[in-house]
């Protein structure tokens, strides 16, 4: 069941994708109010990504 997320925060253990259909990344941890840092599942790679993105991004499934 997909749930409605308005914080950041929330995010934070969840696995989403960029995009439609982009690469799924999981949500490590807030950094600030504005960035998250995630791991991107396919690649090992680690980076800040806007958490205003992420909150637009769809749950991986």
């Amino acid at each position: 069941m997909k749930t409605m997320i308005s914080n950041s925060g929330d995010l934070v253990g969840s696995y989403r994708r960029f995009g439609r259909e982009g690469p799924v990344y999981q949500v490590l941890k807030k950094v600030d109010s504005r960035m998250l840092s995630i791991v991107v599942v396919q690649t090992g790679e680690t980076l800040n990504y806007p958490a205003s993105k992420a909150l637009q991004d769809p749950e991986a499934e």
